[in-house]
């Protein structure tokens, strides 16, 4: 099976299969597959914001502590393969091609999504790869999402919670957070973010299923400064730097320094501080308001949600520049109204895209979205954006933020338009 044949055969079954009201089709196939999941050691990571982020901090301790690290994701950001790594390096082309051939040999359910299959390739290659540790990153909700499979991981980690996927998970934080606590399983550890709307919900639930239950000391956590640019905090005596900014960066850093702490103290590894300290100081997340260029500043975030683009709003109100253009593109799927009435308080002029996913909204009603909140916005051309607000920036000395989807944001980093610094 050639690449192209295996992505072929991959994308024959649909982004969310039909839906489900338990776990038989994926248990299903990982049964006609020899059940690879149950021979890996896995930390399982739910939440609506910041579980991509402690993701990538975990992933970076742990291979630095010289651990085989395998890491899943959801979605892609620059290319399918960056789903499923291994210290940080993509699944090859010749993996894929293997493991999508084998899944295919056992025909599985028509109804699969291509999420379960993607997952299910995952658990062959950290099987393969004999991985020492896998980071499972849920796709939607928990309870009823693929990666709920698994029997019995390590910790359970549940970040922040917040109106997201309600078409799925329901309109309440209340609703969204009981299907995010289906991932804690009876008996084994569960961390809870710092600052987390849904806390009472998660420690109900660990304790009627007996689990201990850890949370960030911040009485511990001082010296906290956050920008643009990164965070610097104290905490148990260690100063901690990250190139990630934004206050939400702090605690997602503490969520995964306490999954640290429970790996050391009920799983018997040894990950010393220093380790975390260093490597810590270096990730990154692509599109978690990341810096494209400097002259003039221009910032990509693939924040969609109520809670992700007030984030991106607050560090822009606090970064010194007074004038911002965004370029701006959403998914039928979201709030395009509620996200325009955050975004129109700090932007200049808007511009309003589409084109970048099948499913982009229509950048006519984008714009009248950001209209009715006396926005200054206009619709362009996807291509034509970017240099335009670049030419409006360094006019207004002002600064570019493209922002709205995830989506928006791997094609803006597929295009090679702006080089990153």
């Amino acid at each position: 099976m050639t690449y192209e044949q295996a992505m072929q055969n991959i994308q024959k079954f649909s982004k969310s299969g039909t839906p489900v009201k338990n776990l038989d089709r994926i248990a299903n196939l990982l049964d006609l597959l020899g059940n690879p999941q149950k021979n890996l050691k896995i930390i399982h990571i739910a939440g609506t914001n910041g579980k991509g982020s402690v993701a990538e901090y975990l992933t970076d301790i742990l291979q630095s502590a010289g651990f085989r690290t395998g890491t899943f994701t959801s979605p892609y950001i620059r290319e399918y393969a960056d789903r499923i790594r291994i210290n940080s390096r993509n699944i090859p082309e010749d993996a894929i091609c293997r493991h999508c051939q084998k899944i295919m040999s056992v025909n599985p359910d028509p109804a699969c999504s291509q999420f379960e299959i993607t997952l299910a390739m995952a658990f062959l290659y950290f099987q393969e790869e004999k991985t020492d540790l896998v980071i499972l990153e849920t796709g939607i909700g928990g309870l009823l999402d693929a990666t709920n499979i698994i029997e019995k991981p390590l910790v359970s980690v549940l970040t922040s919670v917040s109106r997201d996927h309600m078409q799925i998970l329901g309109n309440t934080i209340e609703e969204i957070a009981m299907h995010k606590a289906g991932i804690i399983k009876e008996g084994c550890p569960v961390v809870i973010s710092p600052n987390n709307k849904a806390e009472k919900i998660f420690r109900q639930t660990a304790a009627e299923k007996h689990c201990e239950i850890f949370t960030p000391d911040e009485s511990f956590c001082d010296r906290k400064e956050t920008g643009l640019e990164g965070c610097r905090f104290g905490y148990q005596d260690t100063v901690y730097q990250t190139k990630m900014g934004g206050m939400h960066q702090i605690d997602n850093a503490l969520t995964a320094l306490e999954v640290i702490k429970v790996l050391n103290q009920n799983c018997h590894y040894h990950i010393p501080a220093e380790i975390a300290q260093k490597a810590m100081a270096e990730t990154i997340v692509p599109a978690r308001i990341q810096i494209l260029q400097t002259n003039p500043l221009v910032i990509l975030d693939g924040g969609h949600n109520a809670d992700g683009i007030g984030v991106l709003t607050d560090l822009l109100s606090e970064s010194g520049i007074s004038s911002w253009i965004g370029i701006c593109g959403m998914t039928d799927t979201k709030d395009a109204d509620a996200a325009a009435f955050q975004l129109a308080l700090i932007l200049s002029k808007v511009l309003c895209v589409d084109g970048f996913s099948s499913n982009s909204l229509q950048k006519e009603q984008l714009r009248d979205a950001f209209v009715k909140q006396h926005a200054m916005a206009s619709v362009t051309e996807l291509e034509k954006a970017l240099p335009y607000a670049i030419r409006w920036a360094k006019g207004s000395h002002g600064g570019v933020v493209i922002c709205g989807s995830l989506y928006l944001a791997s094609w803006y980093l597929n295009q090679n338009q702006v080089p990153s610094v």
